[in-house]
């Protein structure tokens, strides 16, 4: 069963051609929504073409538009500890979901869409849908990320540890696990700081093009929410029996507040090739509401908590066609007395696509 992710488009992505004349009749109202409309488009198009960098050291895109061809990858991981007394392990994790699609751009943005390769050659029914998008926009100076996450009841059991099973012959590891459900929904904005002689577009949205090597300190806030549903009665008997009753929760709900602080490195080692990197760590807040099988209760978080967003990325492009490979990872840590949580997820894009409809000089 094909399922079709249709990603983004903000704004109208098109100019328009052709301006009728106004006459003293039409409404204010009208004029207000026109006068509006003209302004966040220009607003967008100022955003997309704001070129007030070195260009001996980033080559500015020489075409409006772009047709690209990208395979994604989505992957998440789970991991929850008990850390008090009885010290166990749990790592849940469901197959890598693959997508293949086309788009067209205008500008750096992009509208498409992509078929699920999982589900045209899986022999799953359906039932464990999931639902995933993540929004890159990535500024000269200022760029932003949206996610939005809810998993299905496809996990299976990756690493366990602290359970006699481990010291046998017996292993859980790739055994199904339907008993996790989770819901998350973030942002992050930031803003790079030797914008004039480094370029994000170039290593993530092939936009421009980086001609010398150079690094940025990269610093910004983020707000996600985190929503965990836990069944710990559909593990398996060998692991249920033993299980800590710090692992017995039924639900974590946290909204997570962080500040952060990175270095970002985009190293150009050939003609036309591109090697980024980028790690930003996090001081992170975090409020929260567990429920167990006994109790509910909400805890505030004055701790330091770290979390990061990681970006990796190679690219060819020579102004008029591009390939590439870009990942970007976060991972968000979540501690009380005795229970830790870890989530990673991310997204893995493989492109190749070309540039055309030149700009006027």
């Amino acid at each position: 069963m094909r399922h079709w992710m249709f990603l983004l488009i903000l704004v109208t992505v098109l100019p328009i051609g052709a301006q009728t004349s106004e006459t003293a009749d039409t409404p204010k109202t009208e004029k207000r929504g026109k006068n509006i409309f003209t302004k966040a488009r220009d607003l967008l198009i100022w955003y997309l073409d704001y070129y007030d960098y070195d260009t001996a050291y980033i080559a500015p895109p020489k075409h409006y538009y772009t047709f690209m061809m990208q395979h994604s990858s989505n992957f998440e991981q789970y991991t929850i500890r008990s850390i008090g007394n009885k010290r166990q392990t749990l790592r849940f994790a469901p197959d890598h979901s693959y997508r293949l699609g086309a788009y067209f751009g205008w500008r750096g943005l992009f509208l498409g869409a992509s078929v699920n390769l999982n589900d045209l050659f899986s022999e799953r029914n359906g039932t464990n849908k999931r639902t995933e998008y993540f929004i890159n926009l990535y500024g000269n100076k200022i760029g932003a990320d949206f996610f939005y996450r809810r998993t299905g009841n496809d996990f299976k059991i990756r690493h366990t540890n602290g359970f006699l099973h481990n010291n046998t012959d017996y292993n859980f590891k790739g055994a199904d696990f339907s008993g996790l459900k989770v819901r998350a929904m973030g942002f992050n904005v930031y803003y790079v700081f030797n914008n004039n002689h480094f370029s994000y577009p170039a290593a993530y949205a092939q936009s421009t093009v980086q001609k010398i090597s150079r690094g940025t300190m990269v610093a910004g806030f983020s707000w996600s929410r985190h929503h965990l549903d836990f069944n710990h009665q559909l593990l398996p008997d060998e692991i249920r029996t033993e299980l800590s009753d710090d692992l017995k929760f039924k639900q974590v709900k946290y909204l997570d507040f962080n500040i952060n602080l990175g270095y970002a490195f985009n190293w150009v080692f050939a003609d036309n090739w591109l090697l980024a990197v980028a790690l930003t760590p996090a001081i992170a807040y975090k409020a929260s509401r567990i429920t167990t099988e006994r109790h509910t209760y909400n805890q505030q978080f004055h701790n330091i908590n770290l979390d990061f967003i990681t970006r990796t990325g190679i690219v060819y492009n020579n102004n008029h066609f591009f390939a590439g490979a870009s990942a970007v990872a976060h991972i968000y840590q979540y501690y009380q007395k005795n229970f830790a949580l870890t989530d990673n997820f991310g997204v893995l894009n493989i492109y190749a696509g070309f540039n055309f409809g030149l700009r006027k000089k």
